[in-house]
């Protein structure tokens, strides 16, 4: 914690010499027509700035994908794979910010050059991802567009490499622009092409629907043709995120959905090679979306580490707490069970509490009935309790998580790492957990890392 608080500080020390340094305040520095001037490039990537440059000009802003792998305000990919990047860059003029380009770059012997520029489906650009859908030698190109009238909705667009050669005509085909509010690409039926699946919506009277759709290229027709479609049984604001795994001739998508107010849940959906259609599976007659309702931005993950992706469900705890500072605030705790879909069949991996702070989890199967959790921030220290006890006299024994170093950080609620090797755990059995015959190894072989 002492790292991270340090180098926090030097970062916002650096930020105010800076500052001072330009002569302007600390707000204009932040501003963001300041973050949007290109930046200057250093080594062989200076060559392709200054072909841009001399293409486009000076006077513009650059475009930064939101989210997705590709990030950056020059995206370097390799379009054929003969072992010559290309580059893709998003910008506008600074005389109407309101149209986004795209250019396309590649080089010949180190030397870069400009292709094609290309006027894009929207005013901010979310995410670019590269595949190929046609099994060619040129990957494909696909653009999610942010929309300003919608916060929901995104137009994506998909565009095939025909040329690379420098301003060749036609060198960026547009094969399809879809209204959607998220995707994925593929390899469902093995083919070692992608296939895409989409989320859209639909609205009759006033009533949103929603609804996956897996799309295939027709290389006959060239064209995108739909394969199967599934309506989903909930309705969402925003997509966080979706993964997917494989399991014989099931490709299975986990869906990780924002709701209205702060509730997040997941959905599995699942496509079937030998049917070559999707469907929602359900668990006791219900879908995963209508049980995994949760307020904790907990997302679907490989938890116990087999290679298949498992889902979070939220378990309530009215007596379990967390205790948030030393006036003793207290703020109330959930539990997670974890559930696995192999074989058609829904299973439990167990009821969990899940210490971020701290990086472990601690697995209460047999104790969650009987037991309950206090978590101390101040001492990070976590207590299982005995319900129906004396309040005073009802810690059964504790965790902490030990560092030797106390630089090292194990896992802060932002996600950053530390040595979680070194991470040690001091155990503390009560009288009472001695009592109920509650034994170090038991305990221990209840913890495992986040």
């Amino acid at each position: 914690m002492k790292r991270f608080l340090k180098t926090a500080f030097s970062i916002m020390l650096i930020c105010c010499i800076l500052a001072g340094f330009s002569g302007c305040s600390m707000f204009d520095f932040f501003a963001a027509e300041n973050l949007l001037k290109p930046p200057k490039l250093t080594g062989e990537k200076a060559e392709l700035q200054k072909a841009f440059e001399n293409t486009v000009g000076t006077d513009i802003s650059l475009f930064t994908p939101m989210a997705g792998e590709y990030r950056g305000s020059y995206l370097i990919f390799d379009a054929n794979n003969d072992g010559n990047d290309e580059a893709v860059v998003f910008y506008a003029f600074n005389s109407n910010l309101s149209v986004v380009h795209m250019h396309l770059l590649s080089q010949n012997q180190e030397k870069w050059y400009s292709v094609g520029d290309y006027t894009g489906a929207g005013t901010d650009v979310y995410k670019v991802d590269f595949y190929n859908i046609d099994n060619t030698k040129n990957l494909e190109i696909g653009v999610i567009w942010s929309l300003d009238d919608s916060k929901k909705e995104k137009s994506l667009s998909l565009y095939r490499i025909s040329s690379l050669e420098e301003n060749a005509e036609n060198s960026l085909l547009s094969l399809a622009t879809i209204q959607i509010a998220d995707y994925v690409s593929c390899d469902v039926d093995g083919d070692y092409s992608n296939e895409l699946l989409y989320f859209y919506f639909t609205s009759d009277d006033g009533n949103s629907s929603s609804y996956a759709r897996l799309l295939d290229y027709d290389a006959q027709n060239e064209n995108l043709v739909p394969i199967s479609e599934v309506k989903l049984p909930f309705a969402f604001t925003s997509i966080a995120q979706i993964l997917s795994d494989k399991e014989d001739d099931n490709y299975r998508f986990y869906v990780d959905c924002a709701a209205s107010g702060e509730n997040a849940f997941s959905e599995i959906i699942v496509y079937n090679k030998k049917s070559g259609a999707l469907y929602i599976p359900q668990v006791r007659d219900k879908y995963i979306s209508s049980l995994s309702v949760r307020t904790a931005e907990v997302y679907c993950e490989d938890f116990n580490k087999d290679g298949y992706l498992d889902i979070p469900l939220t378990l309530e705890c009215d007596d379990s707490y967390a205790v948030s500072d030393t006036d003793g605030t207290q703020i109330p705790l959930s539990f997670t069970e974890w559930y696995t879909y192999l074989d058609g069949e829904f299973m439990s991996l167990g009821k969990y509490f899940l210490n971020h702070y701290d990086g472990f989890a601690l697995k209460l199967d047999a104790l969650y009935e009987y037991y309950y959790v206090v978590y101390d921030y101040v001492n990070k220290v976590t207590q299982v309790r005995l319900k129906n006890s004396d309040s005073e006299n009802n810690i059964v024994f504790s965790v902490s998580c030990i560092n030797p170093d106390d630089d090292i950080v194990s896992l802060l609620p932002d996600g950053l790492l530390g040595d979680k090797n070194k991470t040690e755990y001091r155990i503390v059995i009560s009288a009472k957990g001695e009592t109920l015959s509650f034994t170090e190894a038991y305990i221990e072989s209840l913890i495992s890392d986040l």
